[in-house]
């Protein structure tokens, strides 16, 4: 068809080409001019870093992103942008009117706008509106867009998002939208393996509502990609595109612009195409684009093929230079046409390859460190001069009458509408959930430990999620009162797993629930191959489907687990996604763990086994690391019914929506199995529970302790000779090794020396983040500090003055982990403190075996019981009896504490 015809369907028929381009113009302007006043602020301080910014790798993605925002997203759609575009987004959105105040949901005046277009990188002060460094949630434009900051993962959240919401959709508890994933990467990024990795998953479960687009401008941030052609043999794109293709993903590859394809037609262009696609190496490319002669290009052309200088002789050196700029990443009609294609496949996901300059429109265009180069103030000037604006007013929208300003405004007012239904949605369903489950969840699931009478955590673990499992999923399903009770949040609970499922007792959850598209005959079924005693893997996408299985690629499950956790937000619908992984594998997904906390997915991690526990393995299957990262609280629960507690506890938290700041859940279980009467029996045996008549009445006391953080398992206090300061030491003790902290403490209180033993449910709670800001609250209550206990003396002679001596209670703390898991206790209530735990490499063996060689069991917690009370000073106070009776006198008075010193 004619170029104007074909220009005005490519843009939807609504807006002339010379309309889009000045509004390309501004938008560059614009963007450019946020990076620059933010590098230009006159409130820098003596030693503040450099704000920098990515002005080229924005404007590489200009046309990618214009021609998403401007003609193809909807309202519905999700986009996960690679972080340095983040200003291209925000000057489009600017343009449309499509800022709001995250506070209140309503949209920003343009006055108002335009004040937040200044505060690129600033810090908010009074709650106003500002843009974070990359897409954050807290951005005024931060609706359908996932946050940023960590390159190589967004992608790959979005893509488990739309995994997300067809699992919802295949329930009946999200209406189909039409909602599409669009994800922007860079061809560096894309090196990442967590991209890598991802790419089968999407085309694998038939994903055909996602969409990456590759920003392919050749350089990475410090200069330009060397990718090794000859081991290549070809491009770097033509790798990604046969790596695409081979992964089961459509591919177009947006090479060529408008000019090219132009001579493309003409005598001789035919040559000129071959040697843009198969002969112009990207190196070689990146280096005439980056030298900007056109004799020097034109001279390398025709030397390829003589031929192709017909082609050339009707150009200028520029305008041959031009030619050789012209990508087709940088086309805003064949951008808007691919990415509408990429539409059409419901079951086939779509990679886009758009060819762009780093720089575009630039000086630094295809520089060598470019990245973060910023441009000049003339630069700046000139570029707002070009689009229009005058340097008093950078951000001014263009003229209501005009046609680029009528046809925004059209374009703003429908994104508006539509987002402001999404919203009404999301909280209509969330108001209707918040209904369903506004009754008190009970605080336990009620599994039956009298036939179990030595069980693991991990065991325990099965026997909760296979109960939800069967409440949630079976129509029918006979139910007691608590159950029952469970039976509005069960169906809620799905399970995820890196394929571990079998050896983590999670088989039940699998068998015949895994959710995937069913494979187009059913082998098992049609050669009656299924052993009733082995689960059932086949995926089917039916209702009793609630698992999702993964391959052993820890990143990608940790963060699906993350997107479905998001579901909460995004949808209104509260799913409550367990992850199911082995502990020590956590670690190589920490980045995706971080991803999943910074956006405020609510999830269950379950890392079992965990530490060197897992004996038989314990060799490379050990390391227990300390995460203390923010929204995220670890359990390490030691007993069946901790966890029965510990997991209830989680679940109404995450339905009641009471989980600020520990919306994550870490549960780490072991395979060491601990005898559950040892529980109720050192507990009755507490001088605060002689007089209590029911161990209901125990249970429920001691169900408070474990969720606040930790419970005595032995208190000698009251017992017969038990004195603070001469013969009173405290074990803290983590999970499975508190049965070696209990035979350290009998075998000490044979020799006459009172060890305490507090088991800790969760460091976080009572040594970490969340005990800090109520002043280690628990830590007091179960009666811990670092209180001087003193014994008589004697007098100084020649005065009225005594002498007392006395001791605190030290501390030994033993875990299966880096001894700083508990390591600070000593130093929050300031007595000594010899921390045990992992500081080398361990070794297979029994438990008891790897206990010994890390020094975790009995006799290294009883001697280090010993070292510590050695080691404890003895101090003396002398006491002026006369200052003695003042003390005395304000004894009964109020006690002053620091705040109110401090004033």
């Amino acid at each position: 068809m004619p170029r104007s015809s074909r220009s005005q369907v490519a843009l939807g028929g609504i807006v002339s080409g010379e309309a889009v381009q000045a509004v390309i113009r501004r938008v560059l302007a614009q963007a450019t001019h946020m990076i620059f006043e933010a590098n230009h602020r006159d409130d820098v301080q003596p030693g503040d870093p450099k704000v920098g910014g990515h002005p080229a790798a924005s404007s590489s993605s200009l046309h990618l992103l214009a021609a998403l925002h401007l003609f193809v997203r909807q309202s519905q759609d999700w986009i996960a942008s690679k972080p340095h575009a983040s200003p291209t987004d925000h000057a489009l959105h600017h343009l449309m009117g499509l800022l709001r105040d995250p506070a209140s949901g309503e949209w920003l005046t343009e006055a108002d706008s335009k004040r937040v277009m200044s505060r690129l990188r600033s810090f908010s002060k009074e709650g106003e509106p500002v843009f974070q460094s990359y897409h954050a949630a807290s951005d005024p434009d931060a609706f359908g867009q996932l946050p940023s900051g960590s390159v190589g993962l967004p992608a790959v959240a979005a893509m488990y998002q739309a995994l997300a919401f067809r699992y919802l959709e295949d329930r009946g508890l999200r209406e189909p939208d039409g909602a599409h994933f669009w994800c922007l990467v860079g061809d560096s990024e894309l090196r990442e393996g967590s991209l890598l990795e991802a790419l089968p998953e999407a085309a694998e479960r038939q994903l055909g509502n996602v969409t990456w687009i590759l920003d392919y401008n050749r350089q990475s941030l410090d200069g330009a990609r060397v990718p090794g052609e000859v081991g290549l043999r070809g491009t770097d794109s033509a790798r990604i595109c046969d790596t695409v293709l081979a992964n089961g993903w459509k591919v177009f590859e947006v090479r060529h612009g408008s000019r090219r394809r132009a001579a493309f037609l003409e005598p001789g262009g035919e040559v000129l195409e071959r040697i843009f696609d198969k002969e112009l190496g990207d190196f070689e490319l990146q280096t005439l684009l980056a030298k900007g002669d056109g004799g020097l290009t034109r001279r390398h052309l025709i030397e390829k093929d003589a031929s192709v200088r017909s082609v050339l002789s009707s150009r200028t050196d520029d305008e041959v230079q031009e030619l050789l700029a012209d990508l087709g990443g940088h086309d805003i009609e064949v951008l808007a046409e691919a990415l509408r294609e990429s539409k059409t496949d419901p079951d086939r996901p779509t990679f886009i390859i758009a060819h762009t300059l780093k720089g575009w429109g630039l000086a630094s265009a295809a520089q060598p460190g470019n990245h973060s180069s910023l441009p000049s103030e003339e630069e700046v000037a000139e570029l707002l001069s070009r689009s229009g604006l005058a340097q008093d007013d950078p951000y001014a929208h263009f003229e209501v009458g005009s046609a680029e300003g009528a046809w925004l405004e059209r374009r703003g007012a429908e994104l508006r509408s539509g987002i402001e239904a999404c919203a009404s949605a999301r909280e209509r369903v969330a108001d209707r959930w918040t209904g369903e489950l506004s009754r008190d969840l009970p605080a336990t699931f009620g599994v039956d430990l009298r036939m179990v009478p030595t069980v693991h955590t991990q065991w325990m673990w099965g026997q909760i999620i296979a109960k939800l499992i069967r409440l949630g999923g079976e129509p029918g399903a006979a139910k007691n009162d608590l159950e029952e009770s469970w039976s509005a949040a069960a169906p809620l609970v799905m399970t995820l797993s890196p394929d571990v499922g079998t050896t983590t007792q999670i088989a039940f959850a699998m068998d015949g629930k895994v959710y995937g598209p069913p494979p187009p005959v059913d082998y098992p079924a049609r050669f009656e191959a299924r052993d009733p005693k082995r689960p059932d893997l086949t995926p089917t996408r039916s209702a009793q489907a609630r698992h999702i299985r993964m391959e052993i690629v820890e990143s990608n499950a940790v963060l699906a687990m993350g997107a479905f956790g998001k579901l909460r937000d995004t949808t209104g619908v509260p799913l409550l996604p367990a992850l199911t992984i082995y502990d020590f594998f956590i670690k190589r997904a920490l980045d995706q763990l971080y991803y999943d906390l910074y956006w405020g997915a609510s999830f269950l991690l379950i890392g079992t086994p965990s530490g060197v526990t897992l004996a038989p393995e314990g060799a490379q299957h050990s390391w227990k690391s300390d995460f203390q990262l923010p929204n995220l609280i670890t359990w390490e629960p030691a007993f069946a019914i901790e966890m029965d507690w510990i997991l209830a506890d989680a679940c109404r938290r995450h339905f009641q929506r009471d989980d600020a700041g520990r919306s994550g859940v870490l549960v780490r279980g072991v395979t060491r199995a601990l005898p559950q009467k040892l529980l109720m029996e050192r507990v009755r045996q507490q001088v605060r529970f002689s007089e209590v008549g029911s161990d209901e009445e125990i249970l429920e006391a001691l169900r408070a302790d474990v969720l606040a953080g930790g419970y005595w398992l032995i208190d000698h206090r009251g017992a017969e000779g038990y004195e603070p300061g001469e013969n009173v030491v405290t074990i803290l003790v983590m999970g499975a090794l508190v049965p070696e902290a209990v035979e350290a403490s009998d075998r000490l209180l044979e020799r006459g020396i009172h060890a305490n033993v507090l088991v800790v449910t969760s460091a976080d709670l009572l040594l970490g983040r969340l005990a800090r800001p109520g002043s280690y609250e628990h830590l007091k209550q179960l009666g811990l500090n670092g209180d001087l206990h003193l014994r008589p003396g004697g007098r100084v002679e020649g005065s009225e003055a005594i002498v007392a001596a006395g001791r605190r209670i030290p501390i030994v703390s033993v875990c299966d982990g880096e001894p700083g898991l508990l390591d600070n206790a000593g130093s929050i209530l300031g007595v000594k403190q010899i921390a045990l735990g992992l500081e080398k490499p361990s070794k297979c063996g029994r438990p008891s075996d790897v206990y010994r060689y890390h020094g975790l069991n009995a006799d290294s917690i009883h001697e280090a019981c010993g070292q510590v009370l050695a080691e404890t000073a003895l101090e003396e106070i002398v006491i002026d009896r006369a200052a003695l009776e003042r003390i005395l006198a304000r004894s009964e008075g109020k006690r002053g504490d620091w705040k109110e010193l401090w004033g």
